[in-house]
Parts: structure tokens; sequence; C-alpha cells
């Protein structure tokens, strides 16, 4: 019975290609597939650029429009010398 679906060989990694990228006219980059699962970014993640040493720098951005950004280690240390098992023998005394 011939098959009616290609079966194609998977690429490993493309050699030479893994860490550069062009500018295009309109100044975009595509940063390479191998850079953004090493730094694990994905689709729709915002980046942060910056110049460091004559070099150019990214970073993931944290989303400080989200309202529940601010309350992100607010509550640090607050429970540092809480202890369960006090809490409930004063809850429910036997």
């Amino acid at each position: 019975m011939n098959r009616k679906v290609k079966v194609k060989d998977v690429k490993v990694t493309r050699r030479g290609r893994t860490s550069t990228s062009r500018i295009s006219t309109q100044h975009q980059v595509t940063v390479p597939v191998d850079i953004l699962r090493a730094i694990g970014l994905e689709a729709g993640d915002t980046v942060k650029f910056e110049i460091k040493d004559g070099a150019i720098a990214m970073a993931a951005e944290k989303n400080p429009d989200h309202p529940l950004g601010q309350l992100i280690g607010a509550g640090f240390g607050v429970y540092d010398d809480f202890d369960l098992a006090k809490e409930r023998e004063s809850m429910w005394p036997r």
C-alpha cells in the first residue's frame, strides 16, 4: 500500500546561523529561536534593550502594567516565625 503523505526528515539545527540576524529595512530584527528558548522568551513577551560597555543587551521585562504586578514580593518575610501547629492547636483544642 502506498503512502499518500510523504514523511520528511526532521532537521536538527541549522549550522552557522544560530546566533545571527539581519536588520530589516523597517529596523526589525528576528531573534533566533535557539536564543529565545535558552532564555525562556515566547511570542508576545516584552523585552528591554540596554547599551552596556558598547554592546546591546536584551532582557525579558516584567509587565509593570499588570494589576497584580505590584503585589509580587509584598508579603516577603511576613510568615517567617509562623507556627502552623500552634495556630491549629489554638483554633481547635483537643
